[in-house]
């Protein structure tokens, strides 16, 4: 049987617990994120990892938000991006969430 998932979404699937998830969550492109939305939810949600389909939401939000005259998001959207990806890699690195 070959498996069709995406290795990146396979990964996820397949974490060793919500660190591993935690740091594939961090390292998926914008597509993936975006694209599979609904998969990682799902992946998010039987693990009961609620920090990882907040920074899902998170990315996701950014993502559709619109930019100033150079690109850039606004500031409470970075910044709140920011500080949570900062929040969920201490986490994947062994710290508390």
């Amino acid at each position: 049987m070959t498996d069709t998932m995406l290795p990146i979404l396979r990964q996820m699937h397949d974490a060793e617990d919500s660190r591993a998830l935690a740091r594939l969550l961090l390292a998926a492109p914008d597509m993936i994120m975006s694209k599979y939305q609904g998969v990682i939810r799902k992946i998010c949600r039987k693990r009961q990892f609620e920090p990882g389909e907040a920074y899902l939401e998170l990315r996701l939000n950014a993502m559709r938000s619109v930019r100033d005259g150079q690109g850039r998001l606004k500031p409470a959207v970075a910044d709140a991006l920011a500080e949570f990806g900062a929040q969920l890699g201490a986490f994947a690195d062994g710290g508390r969430t």
